[in-house]
């Protein structure tokens, strides 16, 4: 690709005739002030460059920093679909300088300026301008690619928007791009967070004893806690990150048993991780989706409650991670009005190898029986109803009807509610359970 050179101008030519002599353009785009621009004219007579192999931007206001920087916008936007664009910031104001240098951060373009070789090539005892015979240019590195700027900062956005694929595609590339080991290492830590809570946030069955004790525990928090810099820099730029990482694993800890296969115990804390994932999606705005996973929050405190009452085939829990209500329980059953219920349903006839499955009306009715006060008010709550019929003709279940924000948010509050029933603590454990955030 063809080479062009980006110069300020100042009070001499002389810096731009040697910038021009050393890198051999292309093209030229010079930006100068009125007071400048007889500089360029005897930059030109130096060289055999036509008309259409320079341009100028002259700037009405060489002491403003914005009128450089939109300026000098202009004109590196204009020339990088064309060219590798090199930036020489020897000459002009301070402001003109800035803004320059500001507009070109970030946009894969080279930079240097003209200095001197050491202190006798500079007037007025080595602090003034360079004289002539003494340039040497000197090449700068952008500070936005030299510390992956761009990479983090979209990493981290990503981050926070759940868009997990996006993130460690941002931190995989500024750990390539690295050249300092620290941030190195925390790019490459970036990349093993960001996997593990896409892995926690699609249900997936890695998130179990093995992946917790020997990846979360002991790699990943082990990496942040044996770098002083990788916790420093946690604490520093996005304060209570990792206070959420520790937080979550005591959570995680409660969620899946040390024994590797699902208890009893363990199945009240699938609720506020499923609640949480359903807030994520409205943060989203994936409405539909939300509504998804309330409804399925619904069907997990019923059964959250038919395990709190005994009701749940632990074997079967165990080994297929399904809900399956043991017929020897029923027949052990002291409440008469809860066991006539169950021998009534067609299910209790029909039911197979000495378990039998009911559906979500039908769970509460004999949560209702067993004297569930949480399951009696779900039954008889209008508005709730309302809402799961909305669900019911929503595009991911029956019908054709997205459903939107404020349906979404109702059914959320209306889930939680009934939630606390089976599990009074549920909010405090949701807290422990939320996604840390990078600071925005």
């Amino acid at each position: 690709m063809q080479k062009a050179l980006v110069l300020s101008v100042g009070g001499s030519s002389e810096p731009l005739i040697y910038s021009i002599k050393t890198y051999k353009p292309d093209f030229i785009y010079f930006l100068h002030s009125k007071d400048t621009r007889e500089h360029v004219d005897i930059t030109l007579k130096e060289f055999d460059y036509d008309s259409s192999q320079y341009l100028l931007k002259e700037l009405n206001n060489p002491q403003s920093l914005e009128e450089s920087f939109s300026k000098s916008r202009e004109i590196i936007s204009s020339l990088k679909k064309d060219f590798d664009v090199h930036v020489d910031f020897t000459g002009g104001t301070k402001p003109m300088v800035a803004g320059l240098v500001l507009a070109a951060i970030g946009e894969e373009c080279k930079y240097s300026y003209v200095g001197s070789k050491g202190r006798e090539g500079r007037d007025k005892d080595g602090v003034g301008v360079v004289v002539s015979g003494f340039e040497e240019i000197i090449s700068q590195k952008d500070p936005y690619d030299l510390y992956a700027v761009v990479e983090f900062n979209r990493g981290m956005d990503f981050f926070n928007k759940y868009q997990f694929t996006a993130a460690k595609s941002n931190f995989s590339a500024a750990s390539e791009k690295l050249e300092d080991e620290n941030l190195k290492e925390l790019a490459n830590l970036y990349v093993d967070l960001v996997g593990l809570y896409d892995v926690w946030d699609k249900f997936n069955n890695k998130i179990n004893k093995k992946t917790l004790n020997s990846y979360l525990e002991n790699q990943i928090l082990k990496k942040i806690n044996d770098s002083e810099n990788i916790r420093n820099t946690l604490e520093d730029e996005s304060p209570g990150f990792l206070s959420q990482i520790e937080a979550n694993i005591e959570f995680l800890k409660l969620k899946i048993s040390r024994k590797g296969v699902i208890e009893i115990d363990d199945v009240k804390y699938y609720l506020p991780d499923l609640l949480n994932n359903a807030s994520r999606r409205i943060e989203e705005c994936k409405y539909d989706d939300a509504v998804a996973r309330l409804y399925r929050a619904t069907e997990l405190i019923a059964q959250t409650g038919l395990a709190n009452e005994g009701f749940i085939n632990i074997n079967r829990l165990r080994e297929n991670k399904i809900f399956r209500i043991p017929l020897d329980a029923i027949e052990n059953c002291d409440n008469k009005n809860a066991v006539e219920y169950i021998k009534g349903l067609d299910e209790y006839w029909y039911a197979k190898k000495g378990v039998m499955k009911i559906p979500l009306a039908k769970s509460f009715d004999f949560l209702k029986h067993l004297g569930c006060q949480y399951a009696n008010d779900y039954l008889e709550d209008k508005r709730l109803k309302s809402m799961v019929n909305k669900r019911n003709d929503s595009l991911l279940a029956h019908g054709l009807n997205p459903i939107n924000r404020e349906d979404a948010e109702n059914l959320f509050e209306s889930v939680l509610k009934y939630s606390i029933g089976v599990f009074p603590e549920i909010e405090k454990y949701m807290e422990m359970a939320k996604f840390p955030k990078f600071k925005e």
